[in-house]
């Protein structure tokens, strides 16, 4: 009996990625008017639009006249979309913005009648442990992965989500191919085959690929092949018919992420790629979502603000945009880029300027400094402040800057005209607060200097790092625990490309020296040590180790802070890069080799497990088509191993060697 094949016919969009995101929308004009044509004249009776929304709006913002046809074909069961806005990677984007990213995406589909979904992940790049519970919370309980699944079977449970494994991914693109029916037949069946090893009687099988149309003469062509398969039967189908089928097949349960690259690339390089705007993502996932709005929020609930939150609905959409998997991964062309950058900078300007009006409207023109605690827990410690006012003496503030510029009065005043502005001068100061419990105003200050510095040592009564013979050493007073040559500054070959950092066969790390160390500025509340580090990194990586010796002498800083209230170092690293194709790492020394991590996740906390001794270059050269395994992986905002922990603002790439913990920031 011949097993069947459920054939959907899809099309994988990326927004934007090898070419600008216009000139894809060009082809997507091309790709979606084809797809009505052969639906409305049944040369296809069904298309699934990828899982995202994205793609269809920027299809009907050029051609809104579609809008009915697409709403008839929805109707008719002929077309899908959502549930997704676009297709985010999950262990680079927060929880907030994966939620607000899936709720764009169900409410858009539900306003054109689509109301049955599938949480389609088709090439993000490995999945987070946290998609299943956001899947669930928008009522999804069922989904289609690809990457990172291994040796898994076609269906099982994912900690509560039925999931549909796509065994050799969505991309096949063979009926398209200027091939005659019988070498279709064959590809096809040597394709089929390796999908059926892991699947029932029942086999899915994508048709479709990146930016790809409709094979024409597709159910003609289908017939023929089927007249030369012994051991399947092709129909054109749906995901959702599919799914019905094998509702009986789930008889594994899965649980944790999914990082396997033994099947197929997970690229895992892409957690370092552009790291300035994976930096930016950061912040403004942090200013937007645990400031802004809560911000706004309270302001409103309290009849103090008006609403803002049409404002920050836009600014949580133009920020969305840039999550598409290309787009915050780093690995599209660098015009792609400079949009994402745009993007960046407009909601950034939304952002700051929602802030402003609230603080005005909170502050009700007191002169007084009043602080909110917007965070989970009780905060003491440093408040950043830009003025016109001096604040040094009434509170204690620290002077650190001053710059000509402008107050926000007029500008905020709609009866007054901006550009009368009177230039002064903007002075920033830090002040100190203590024990603020979450989410209250208090006005208390702290007015006791209880650190100190000098050319070879920071400290308080929590922490000290002390310069000892040309290293660094970390002393955790808290734990009565010592960590001796506790920083340094590494480089090594990148022989990769836009994706993936590629391992040069025979290279050795090259280690910054350690030059000099001085008090950087010293105050009532916060001083900070700089480290000065000289380094020489060759002008180019090669393949050949032998061309690796013209070098660029770098200088980097590391500025080193601490106040008298923290229990944490602050680490600010400047440099000047001047050579090409390279990984510049942080490395911290821990006592015992790091066999396990915990980091940030989407959704709560994820534990990995390593191997210390795994040495990636002890396995070159890779064979083509496989990825290597690497020690290295993907945290939100921080990782910790040993009672030791990094937080960052967008360094979201970490690598365990031995007894190290590395921090990728180049």
């Amino acid at each position: 009996m011949k097993k069947k094949v459920f054939l959907y016919v899809h099309s994988h969009w990326d927004r934007e990625w090898y070419r600008e995101f216009q000139e894809f929308r060009l082809r997507l004009i091309e790709v979606v008017d084809d797809i009505i044509e052969k639906l409305e004249k049944n040369e296809i009776p069904y298309f699934y639009f990828d899982g995202q929304t994205a793609a269809l709006e920027d299809y009907l913002e050029i051609h809104p006249e579609k809008e009915s046809i697409i709403k008839k074909l929805i109707a008719q069961k002929k077309l899908a979309i959502g549930p997704f806005y676009c297709s985010a990677d999950s262990f680079l984007v927060s929880c907030e913005f994966l939620l607000r990213n899936l709720s764009l995406g169900i409410n858009y589909s539900l306003s054109f009648g689509c109301k049955d979904f599938i949480g389609y992940l088709s090439d993000t790049f490995g999945h987070s442990k946290s998609i299943p519970s956001i899947l669930k919370s928008a009522g999804i309980n069922r989904a289609m992965l690809w990457r990172g699944l291994g040796e898994l079977p076609s269906e099982f449970i994912w900690q509560d989500i039925a999931v549909t494994y796509l065994i050799q991914g969505y991309f096949q693109d063979i009926f398209s191919l200027d091939l005659n029916y019988d070498d279709k037949a064959k590809l096809l069946v040597k394709f089929i085959d390796k999908i059926a090893q892991r699947s029932s009687s029942n086999i899915l099988l994508p048709c479709g690929a990146d930016h790809l149309k409709v094979a024409d003469n597709l159910q003609t062509q289908i017939q023929e092949i089927n007249k030369r398969l012994e051991n399947y039967e092709i129909i054109i189908s749906s995901p959702f018919e599919y799914l019905e089928s094998v509702k009986n097949n789930y008889n594994k349960e899965v649980k944790g992420e999914f990082l396997d690259e033994s099947k197929n690339f997970l690229l895992k390089g892409v957690y370092s790629s552009r790291i300035y705007q994976k930096q930016q993502n950061a912040k403004i996932q942090w200013d937007l979502s645990r400031i802004c709005e809560p911000l706004a929020t309270i302001a409103k609930i309290n009849e103090i603000s008006r609403n803002w939150q049409n404002e920050i609905d836009f600014a949580y959409k133009n920020t969305i945009k840039n999550h598409a998997h290309d787009s915050i991964y780093g690995c599209s062309i660098d015009e792609v880029h400079k949009e994402v950058e745009h993007r960046f900078l407009k909601t950034k300007e939304i952002i700051n300027g929602i802030k402003k009006r609230v603080v005005r409207d909170l502050s009700e023109n007191s002169e007084d400094l009043n602080f909110i605690n917007l965070s989970n827990y009780d905060y003491s410690g440093v408040v950043e402040i830009e003025t016109d006012k001096d604040l040094t003496k009434k509170y204690n503030a620290q002077f650190v800057s001053k710059r000509k510029g402008f107050t926000d009065k007029k500008l905020f005043n709609p009866s007054q005209i901006p550009v009368t502005e009177d230039i002064t001068t903007i002075n920033k100061y830090l002040v100190e607060v203590q024990k603020i419990k979450p989410f209250s105003s208090r006005k208390v200050l702290n007015k006791e200097k209880s650190h100190k510095i000098d050319f070879n040592i920071i400290e308080n009564k929590y922490i000290a790092l002390k310069i000892i013979k040309n290293k660094v050493y970390l002393i955790d007073k808290k734990n009565n625990k010592i960590y001796k040559d506790f920083i340094e500054i590494v480089n090594r070959a990148d022989i990769g490309d836009s994706y993936n950092f590629g391992a040069l066969k025979g290279d050795k790390e090259i280690k910054a020296k350690l030059l000099c160390s001085n008090v950087l500025n010293e105050g009532n509340i916060s001083s900070t040590l700089r480290l000065t580090y000289g380094i020489e990194i060759p002008y180019q990586s090669y393949v050949s180790t032998k061309k690796r010796c013209f070098c660029a002498k770098h200088t980097i800083f590391v500025d080193i802070s601490l106040s008298n209230l923290q229990d944490y170092l602050k680490f600010d690293i400047n440099w000047e890069n001047r050579s090409q194709n390279h990984i510049l790492q942080v490395k911290f020394n821990l006592e015992n080799p790091i066999d396990t991590t915990f980091s940030e996740d989407a959704v709560g906390i994820v534990q990995r497990k390593f191997n210390p001794n795994y040495n990636i270059y002890k396995n070159l050269p890779a064979q083509r088509g496989v990825e290597l395994k690497t020690n290295t992986a993907s945290m939100q905002r921080f990782v910790w191993a040993q009672g030791f922990g990094v937080v960052t603002k967008g360094l979201n790439e970490y690598e365990i060697r031995k007894n190290s913990l590395y921090i990728t920031i180049l």
